[in-house]
């Protein structure tokens, strides 16, 4: 778990560690969308480009998906 705070412009600053898992690099855009109570950021990227920049990072059980089998 992290925890972030808004700053007084309204500014959450997405942990580093997060920022790092998940490739999101200065000035990357993001779709923001609420439900209820919850805040969901999602990538401006195409799915095709998302599953190239998640290559390595995402595991099922103990071992790492490929794009290939994500498509």
């Amino acid at each position: 778990m992290a925890i972030a705070v808004i700053d007084e412009k309204g500014r959450i600053q997405i942990p580093e560690r997060i920022r790092e898992e998940l490739s999101i690099k200065f000035r990357e855009e993001f779709e923001v969308k609420t439900e209820g109570k919850k805040i969901t950021l999602l990538p401006l990227i195409s799915p095709e480009e998302f599953i190239e920049k998640m290559e390595g990072k995402l595991k099922s059980g103990n071992r790492t998906v490929s794009p290939e089998e994500i498509k």
